[in-house]
């Protein structure tokens, strides 16, 4: 089973990004009007509603209300949801907006869910440990790596190639490589990181 939970900043038009007809979606709070307007059917919404001035959209969705006062953000429930059953999760939006606390917040839960996917229409976000992996370039522009500790690393099929490089934790020398012409190769030979693939809107 598949299931994308969609965060705040839903993509304006989310089936030119991915094929989200394929998945089972759980909306989180404000993300169920957008998702609605772009007649994308909800499996499941989770949330307070704190930001959803028309509770009426709720009516025939399966709801989880959550209290106003809670420990955990509605995207972090709804990933908790997810993962009960899905053998894939992805995660939309969340990336955008005036809340970078929150962006923070989407981005630290790849710890507790490393096979998890951030994504929206300019960026796809990934974690990565020890291993090989071939990426493609598809239609992003750049690719950032950010050494969450320290790390060694090969980076071929890009710009800027790095040949067994070593990195501190939170390094900014892997920022806005280019892969050419159409894949790269990454071999981490050691660490964990953060992918992030990008492009301009």
């Amino acid at each position: 089973m598949k299931i994308a939970v969609v965060a705040s900043e839903v993509p304006s038009d989310l089936r030119k990004i991915i094929d989200i007809d394929s998945y089972l979606v759980y909306a989180c709070d404000g993300a169920v009007e957008p998702l609605l307007k772009q007649k994308i059917a909800i499996e499941l919404a989770i949330g307070d509603f704190d930001s959803l001035e028309d509770r009426s959209l709720l009516e025939g969705i399966k709801v989880i209300k959550l209290n106003e006062v809670k420990d955990y953000s509605d995207t972090y429930f709804a990933l908790q949801k997810a993962y009960e059953s899905a053998d894939e999760v992805i995660l939309i939006g969340g990336i955008k907006g005036d809340r970078a606390d929150h962006f923070i917040a989407n981005v630290m839960l790849l710890k507790k869910y490393p096979d998890l996917i951030i994504m929206d229409e300019t960026n796809i976000i990934k974690l990565l440990t020890k291993g090989t992996y071939p990426i493609k370039k598809g239609g992003f522009t750049y690719l950032s790596i950010f050494p969450l500790e320290d790390i060694k690393i090969t980076l071929t099929g890009v710009l800027y190639p790095l040949i067994e490089e070593e990195l501190s934790s939170y390094d900014v020398l892997g920022l806005s490589n280019v892969i050419k012409p159409k894949y790269a190769t990454l071999h981490l030979h050691r660490g964990t990181i953060l992918l992030i693939q990008s492009k301009e809107k």
